[in-house]
């Protein structure tokens, strides 16, 4: 089975406080060789619906680094908005070069006031990512934190060469704790 994990881009959507929102129009254009032709035009900030945070520009991650296992972390039934190393250690066995995707079910809240205030990692949860030589990590909500966390743990992660995927959807599809990412 595939499971689709981005999130759909819709018009007027706003994903970090302070962007503008989402555009997407119609215009037609001209060219002598091709004639009139309609396309369509996009206009978002790189933060918008699911992406990867890139936070220095001269980091890049090689294509293959995209294809990978990955771990699911539930934890949508959490009370409070830290997600603990309590909450998680033993929940599935995490490698180095792994994929490990956060559930918190916090996607259902996009477009009210709620999905700004979405749960976050404790640094110690951070850290250990960082112990366990991970690939990537991906959470269903806007970051890994909230306010200056959300900048902090981006980086932190980069400079350990751990990429971050914000905004993942659908993560209740994934039926099993171990599964493959492309």
């Amino acid at each position: 089975m595939i499971v689709d994990v981005s999130m759909t881009i819709t018009e007027g959507s706003v994903f970090r406080l302070g962007t503008p929102p989402v555009q997407i129009t119609s215009e037609r254009f001209h060219h002598e060789s091709e004639g009139d032709y309609e396309s369509i035009m996009l206009s978002f900030s790189a933060h918008t619906a699911t992406h990867v945070d890139l936070v220095f520009r001269e980091k890049r991650f090689e294509p293959e680094r995209m294809i990978g296992d990955g771990k699911l972390i539930d934890a949508s039934q959490l009370s409070g908005h830290e997600i603990r190393m309590a909450d998680i250690e033993h929940q599935v066995q995490v490698d180095a070069g792994d994929f490990v995707f956060f559930r918190t079910d916090w996607s259902q809240f996009l477009g009210n006031q709620e999905y700004h205030n979405h749960p976050e990692l404790t640094p110690e949860v951070v850290q250990w990512l960082i112990d366990n030589q991970i690939n990537a990590v991906g959470i269903d909500a806007l970051g890994l934190g909230q306010g200056r966390r959300h900048g902090e743990y981006d980086r932190l992660l980069a400079r350990h060469d751990i990429f971050v995927i914000e905004n993942l959807a659908n993560l209740d599809a994934i039926l099993q704790n171990h599964f493959r990412v492309y």
